[in-house]
């Protein structure tokens, strides 16, 4: 069975895309390829709606309060050693003091390996997906593109069904051109044709003109 094929049931969307978010740089690749051959559909919803830390460190103040009192603190504080320093800048300035303190004071202090700052990015990715899930943050208030409506997967089914009957209706346009095509080089061949013979007719006449005037005299000499 083909991967998309497992999760076009309801609610399979979510089911995917939340596999997808908690993959790592490399496997992630992997999957996204897999779909983008059996979907292309599927693979271009999967990439506007999935989350990103780096998406959500650039949320509005507000949202970014709500998440940042949802989840794991050690793991965003690890997660924020991801970040340059102007992203980083940036998200600070957009938290309360005390917020922004205490994240300053961990960053100073502690200093988790490239393992434990990728696992961190992954779970504040993964417990913000489950706030969107649970409703305690809107995706339409933050983003629409994140907006994943019910019976998303017959959508986008139906969608593939359309490019499906396109692609069907661009080979057979394609056949039909290409008759066009055929038929528009088959009548210039013809009318090139037509073009020579009158030339060699015209021909014929002046030649026979010429031999008549030339039989005329000699009758005439006779």
């Amino acid at each position: 069975m083909a991967m998309v094929d497992r999760y076009k049931k309801s609610g399979g969307f979510v089911q995917l895309i939340q596999v997808i978010e908690t993959c790592n740089s490399k496997k992630r690749e992997q999957f996204m390829n897999i779909i983008n051959e059996e979907s292309p559909i599927w693979a271009e919803a999967l990439n506007q709606k999935s989350l990103s830390f780096d998406k959500i460190v650039n949320w509005k103040a507000d949202v970014l309060l709500d998440v940042v009192a949802s989840v794991n603190s050690l793991a965003m504080s690890a997660a924020l050693k991801s970040l340059s320093n102007e992203v980083l800048a940036m998200f600070l300035e957009k938290l309360s003091h005390q917020e922004r303190r205490k994240f300053e004071t961990y960053l100073q202090e502690a200093n988790p390996n490239p393992n434990e700052i990728a696992s961190s990015v992954l779970k504040i990715v993964s417990e913000t997906r489950l706030l969107l899930i649970q409703g305690t943050l809107k995706a339409d208030k933050i983003d629409l593109n994140l907006v994943i409506p019910e019976e998303f997967e017959s959508m986008l089914e139906r969608g593939e069904q359309r490019q499906a009957g396109t692609a069907a209706m661009e080979v057979t346009q394609s056949g039909f051109n290409a008759a066009a095509s055929n038929s528009s080089a088959d009548m210039d061949k013809l009318q090139k044709k037509v073009i020579l013979l009158s030339k060699e007719l015209q021909t014929l006449k002046q030649e026979n003109i010429v031999m008549k005037d030339k039989l005329d005299k000699i009758k005439k000499i006779a």
